[in-house]
């Protein structure tokens, strides 16, 4: 990166030293265009090795009833085991991560990627 980067400014030194603006400004846009190219290789080589080096499970839950309504009333709640527990959902949000946190292996879903 960093030769290319060298030469590219030597390319546009010397076109300045020959007043030809054509050649300065297609080595500065050339510049501009490889520090762009360099920026989003770095970025997914970074991604792809904070993916390979902290894969780790995360637990997530989506609420649809969380003990209060949009006008602030109280409502039956799914986070955890209480008086208001909705009627069929089997399990609150806090034993299903208790049972995560144990073994997170039955909670694992792979994504498919297009």
């Amino acid at each position: 990166m960093a030769a290319e980067v060298t030469r590219l400014e030597a390319e546009i030194n010397a076109a300045k030293a020959v007043r030809d603006p054509e050649r300065r400004k297609a080595s500065q846009k050339e510049l501009k265009d490889h520090e762009k190219r360099m920026e989003e290789r770095i970025r997914q080589e970074a991604r792809a090795l904070l993916k390979e080096r902290f894969a780790y499970p995360i637990f997530l839950y989506e609420a649809e009833k969380v003990g209060i309504t949009a006008t602030g009333e109280d409502d039956q709640n799914e986070l955890y085991p209480n008086k208001n527990f909705p009627v069929g959902l089997g399990k609150s949000c806090l034993e299903l991560y208790r049972e995560f946190r144990k073994n997170p292996d039955p909670f694992f879903v792979v994504e498919a990627r297009a």
